[in-house]
């Protein structure tokens, strides 16, 4: 019985002994759930914090075009250069930052957000580029049809909210909101159900793609007044309002008719302008439809121009041939490398290559009807720019023509919207500004 007893005795100083041991540690466990429990709160307020300055820097930079053109162009706002801790949200304050950069027509957003209690923050970085002729050479409302033969479109893509016939082009890519044709037949031969692109990489062509931006809407009073201040100049008055472009206006010392215009300056023509073979290094706005001179047309003096630090990914065709074309005419130092990378989304950028060109427009061409391109003559670098048309583009030259895309003057176009496309979102690591209580 007294060992047994013993027995008893024992067990029961081994059960306090452990119950000594874990007392403690589950009431330590208890008080740091509740710590973390506490702390994860903090943090999710301040998280969501984070979130709502960048939504009301969101709001911010869509306020006005002049808004968005002052932080594109490098010139902080009050209260958005971390000046201010805004208190609007009951869970904390929050402080925010917005600059250009880091690319052309792209603004970035520094976000923190601090839980009420000061002992949590968080910060997001996020990048907002304006969607208006982004990487963008040829939008056209009613349509697109890429028939010539011998024209090229370099460095942007071609995009429509309605059908587009790129026919036998293999670059650059399309976009389209409807079909997208090579001639007669559809390349995406199951319609508008998925995939609606040239799958399974996807970076040739994109059917029937709802997020398409919306077709710019031009600041037309102001391409007006731009074109009424230059008045005169050696190609004439460069507002018409008489319904018509008269080309007969137009006189130089090479030839009649035709002239050459590197003034910089805005021709703003309410009407149509046909028989177009102008040099022209400015703006060109046709309410009307734009129909260019056959034959030869008329250029600027050749320059280096900077290749878009993008450009590459106009050239993924899957058969090979168009990144063979880019890597030999403008990026040899990528020619032994594959396709695209094998990844469109690949980080590498062209920087400070050049391609010397002619072009007969430097600039941003606006066209309210139809645009015809010339047939027959020689070879021409046709524009260097970006074009916009409320109608039908009829690309269908076989002179010889290249169109390049050039964001720098896709960065100037003046509008009265702002299509904002978020480029990038990244949790970061930012204290929140000292000179803020």
């Amino acid at each position: 019985m007294k060992n047994r007893n013993g027995q008893i005795m024992v067990g029961v100083i081994a059960l306090l002994v452990v119950l000594a041991i874990l007392i403690p540690a589950m009431v330590k466990y208890v008080q740091n759930e509740s710590k973390w429990s506490m702390k994860e709160t903090q943090n999710t307020n301040a998280f969501q914090l984070a979130e709502a300055a960048v939504d009301r820097a969101y709001q911010k930079i869509v306020e006005s075009t002049s808004t968005w053109t002052a932080l594109k162009n490098g010139q902080t706002q009050a209260g958005y250069r971390f000046d201010t801790g805004y208190s609007d949200i009951l869970s904390g304050t929050y402080a925010i930052s917005i600059t250009s950069g880091p690319l052309t027509q792209q603004v970035t957003i520094t976000a923190i957000g601090r839980d009420k209690q000061n002992k949590e923050t968080r910060a997001l970085k996020v990048v907002y580029g304006n969607a208006v002729l982004s990487d963008i050479s040829i939008a056209a409302a009613k349509g697109i049809a890429m028939s010539g033969n011998n024209i090229d479109v370099e460095w942007g893509a071609v995009s429509s909210p309605k059908e587009v016939n790129m026919y036998s082009k293999k670059y650059p890519s399309y976009w389209s909101a409807a079909g997208i044709k090579n001639g007669a037949s559809y390349v995406d031969t199951n319609g508008a159900s998925p995939p609606n692109c040239d799958s399974p990489k996807c970076w040739w062509w994109h059917s029937y793609y709802t997020k398409l931006p919306p077709m710019p809407v031009l600041d037309f009073e102001a391409y007006k007044s731009s074109a009424i201040a230059a008045g005169n100049d050696a190609c004439g008055n460069a507002y018409y309002k008489n319904g018509s472009y008269d080309k007969n206006n137009f006189t130089d010392k090479v030839g009649p008719n035709y002239c050459n215009s590197t003034g910089g300056q805005t021709y703003y023509v309410t009407g149509n302008w046909s028989d177009f073979k102008q040099a022209v290094a400015g703006n060109i706005i046709v309410r009307g439809n734009l129909t260019f001179s056959n034959g030869n047309q008329r250029t600027i003096a050749s320059y280096n121009a900077t290749i878009p630090p993008a450009a590459w990914k106009q050239y993924c065709g899957s058969d090979g041939t168009p990144w063979t074309h880019y890597t030999t005419d403008y990026d040899p130092a990528l020619a032994a490398t594959p396709v695209c990378f094998g990844n469109i989304n690949n980080s590498y950028r062209a920087s400070g290559i050049t391609k010397g060109i002619s072009p007969a427009i430097h600039g941003f061409m606006y066209v309210g009807g139809d645009l015809t391109l010339p047939n027959g003559g020689g070879s021409s670098d046709l524009l260097h720019g970006s074009i916009v048309v409320d109608g039908n583009a009829n690309i269908s030259s076989n002179s010889n023509c290249k169109i390049y895309y050039d964001p720098d003057v896709a960065s100037n176009v003046m509008t009265t919207n702002v299509v904002l496309i978020r480029q990038s979102w990244q949790d970061t690591t930012t204290v929140w500004p000292a000179a803020l209580p």
